[in-house]
């Protein structure tokens, strides 16, 4: 008995320990280049190609952080971060842009976005941003 409750115990601790990302880009090679830093470290990584997808993502889990796509100059992404304000309004998240877009970038900041980068984000960028918002608890 006392095993099994040390198992649920270490399985629970697992559990705590996964660090959920959400990354929405409507472009397949983007949302695949930008989500392999992230599970190279270790955190699950749910990768949405529609807003909808995002959408329902975010009613489902609780994410720690979210790597948001801007889509077209219409700001597709702003429903999303509306939406991750709306479930979890604690969550940290950048929106990166094929075209920076002055309009975009500032209404991005204004809903609290802490970063807006050009696409592609290089592997080093991807890397700095892991590092500032995980530090060292890092796992891999």
């Amino acid at each position: 008995m006392r095993q099994g409750t040390q198992l649920d115990v270490d399985e629970a601790e697992n559990l705590c320990s996964i660090r959920n990302v959400l990354i929405f880009d409507e472009d397949i090679e983007d949302l695949a280049r930008h989500a392999e830093p992230f599970e190279a470290h270790g955190f699950e990584v749910h990768k949405c190609m529609s807003v909808e997808a995002a959408m329902r993502s975010i009613e489902r889990e609780e994410f720690e952080f979210a790597l948001v796509d801007q889509g077209s100059s219409a700001f597709e992404g702003c429903r999303v971060i509306r939406h991750l304000a709306r479930y979890n309004s604690h969550t940290p998240f950048v929106v990166v842009a094929r075209r920076m877009e002055m309009v975009c970038c500032q209404q991005a900041l204004a809903l609290g976005a802490t970063d807006y980068l050009e696409k592609p984000v290089p592997r080093a960028e991807m890397d700095r941003i892991i590092k500032c918002y995980f530090g060292n608890s890092l796992t891999k």
